[in-house]
């Protein structure tokens, strides 16, 4: 789909969520202060329920509207929904940076009427470090240093879904569909509205040229917080049974039990041992190229995005066996809270 220069520029509503953002809000908006997009023609929407110095900050910057609210993903975007003015709401991240264009791509690819929500990519910025690139490489969030079409197929019918990060909407079909299900506190609010907008017979875009900066977890213990969080997040959209997560490959207890006898095994037969683990290794590149979309765009993309052969074949698929391990842990996370919030409330 092609995107020519609009004739009459779509008025904005940007909305950014935040909690305990501080070290990020400033460099934020200070991006989307500096956008090549008039002033009068959009406004930028802060949605804080901080225990730090997040408003402060954002009280330094007189364009920028501060929201109070109280915490949840849902529940701070639909209150920025209640204060936003414009026809089209975008929403980022606190963690991300926009580069100067990002609205002017935003009003063009609106000029489609038949648009009703898009979704673009979310690199990581440059100066990003070693190990941040690394796990950025695993595809996520919104695509990460693969792009956001490592986590999409695009149809006749649109995308399944546009990311949180860097996304905007038709403000009239947000609130067609009731805006953002409250129930959704933990994350998952992206995923569900794309899901109630399309079963409306909406149209979600991906535009590739709409991309924000997502600066990505720069340590192996962030990373791993993150990916619980995640995995949180999955439960919300789909409430899988105690069996279902225990029989998961990545429950933690297999993995030491698999872990614990190959070490065994090793004591007994080094060499066949590590023959095995070589075996084993090469079966899960297979698995992941030819049953995970973002491993094949990363081994094409590598050299574009900055990481050689050796690191694509064996960090950054550990990386995503750790990202599933955590998911998997934060998804169990969550049944037990559910299960002992329902035994309180018996």
């Amino acid at each position: 789909m092609g995107i020519s220069e609009p004739v009459d520029l779509a008025s904005i509503s940007v909305i950014v969520i935040t909690y305990n953002e501080a070290l990020n809000i400033r460099e934020c908006l200070e991006s989307l202060l500096a956008q090549d997009y008039p002033a009068e023609r959009y406004e930028i929407i802060v949605v804080d329920s901080s225990t730090d110095e997040t408003p402060r900050i954002v009280q330094q910057y007189p364009r920028v509207r501060l929201v109070k609210s109280e915490k949840g993903f849902s529940q701070q975007k639909n209150m920025g929904l209640q204060a936003a003015k414009h026809e089209i709401v975008a929403f980022t991240d606190a963690d991300c940076l926009a580069p100067p264009d990002w609205l002017r791509i935003i009003g063009r690819a609106f000029e489609e009427k038949t648009i009703a929500g898009i979704g673009g990519n979310a690199f990581p910025p440059a100066g990003t470090n070693r190990f941040g690139l690394w796990s950025a490489c695993v595809g996520h969030p919104g695509g990460g240093a693969v792009g956001f079409d490592a986590n999409i197929k695009m149809t006749d019918k649109g995308v399944y879904f546009v990311p949180g990060c860097n996304s905007a909407f038709r403000y009239t079909a947000l609130l067609e569909v009731g805006g953002f299900d409250p129930r959704f506190k933990d994350g998952g609010e992206d995923v569900d509205i794309s899901r109630r907008l399309r079963a409306k017979g909406y149209y979600l875009a991906y535009v590739p040229e709409c991309t924000v900066y997502h600066k990505p977890r720069p340590t192996l213990r962030s990373y791993c917080r993150w990916n619980v969080q995640v995995g949180v997040t999955k439960y919300n959209l789909s409430r899988p049974s105690l069996f279902k997560l225990i029989t998961q490959p990545s429950f933690l207890p297999w993995s030491i039990l698999g872990l614990s006898g190959w070490l065994f095994f090793f004591f007994l037969r080094p060499v066949l041992a590590v023959f095995i683990v070589f075996f084993l290794w090469v079966a899960f590149l297979l698995l992941l190229y030819f049953g995970a979309r973002p491993f094949p765009l990363l081994i094409k993309r590598r050299r574009q995005i900055g990481v050689n052969l050796l690191i694509a074949l064996t960090i950054v698929p550990f990386l995503t066996w750790l990202r599933q391990v955590c998911i998997n842990l934060g998804q169990l996370k969550k049944w037990r809270f559910e299960r002992k919030t329902k035994r309180r409330l018996a």
